[in-house]
Parts: structure tokens; sequence; C-alpha cells
């Protein structure tokens, strides 16, 4: 039982967390030195990020839209389908 105690803990969140914070870390580690190595400039690095933020933010505000949109839509359905059954 103590060994599972001592997996669950050593699971925990906290464990996680650093772990990707690490593993992050490294990440950009490693594609800073492939930039000096490949001497790109820092411009083309930084406006190839924003755009691939800015596509990731129009894709979020459009999927938040939609379900928005169906949102209402499928209350306006059971409201419309509540009153048909009552009256």
């Amino acid at each position: 039982m103590r060994n599972g105690k001592n997996i669950l803990k050593q699971n925990s969140l906290p464990s996680g967390i650093i772990i990707k914070f690490g593993l992050w870390v490294a990440g950009f580690g490693v594609c800073a030195w492939f930039v000096t190595q490949l001497s790109i400039n820092t411009s083309v690095v930084l406006g190839c990020l924003i755009a691939y933020m800015g596509i990731c933010l129009v894709f979020k505000v459009v999927k938040f839209v939609l379900k928005v949109i169906l949102s209402l839509l499928s209350f306006i359905i059971i409201t419309a389908l509540i009153l048909l059954l009552i009256f």
C-alpha cells in the first residue's frame, strides 16, 4: 500500500507541471540554437511566430462564435419544443 501512495505522489500535478515547463525550456533552447546555427534573421522567426499565433487566435475565435451560435440555436429549439408540448 505504501508503494501505491508513493506512486501517486510522484504523479501529482506539480511534478507534471515541472516536467512540462522543463520540456518547453529545452525545446526553446534547441530552437534558439538551431536558429543561431542557421543564422536566420530574428525578425523572420518572430514574424512566423506572430503569424502562427494570429492564425491560432482566428481559429479559436471562430470556434467560440460557432459554439455560441449553436448553443443559442439549441436553446431556441428546446424552448420551442417545450412551448409546443405545453400548448
